[in-house]
């Protein structure tokens, strides 16, 4: 059986943030009728998913403020 090389090309837009006074990217897509997002160079932040972009950016900068309050611990 041959290997499958395969990539998965997302189109979406990358979003600035700022959270805690730090800039960060998050890159967010459609998924069927809803969104999908990551932050860019924070594989520590795990992929959220809304019904749109603005919840998705809302659960991401959560989720970046969980991290920070974990960190200061």
């Amino acid at each position: 059986m041959a290997d499958s090389t395969k990539r998965t090309v997302r189109k979406g837009r990358v979003y600035p943030m700022k959270v805690a006074d730090v800039e960060y990217r998050a890159f967010i897509w459609q998924s069927g009728s809803g969104f999908c997002g990551r932050l860019e160079d924070q594989p520590q932040v795990a992929l959220c998913r809304g019904r749109t972009v603005v919840a998705v950016r809302n659960q991401l900068s959560a989720a970046l403020l969980a991290l920070q309050a974990q960190d200061l611990k």
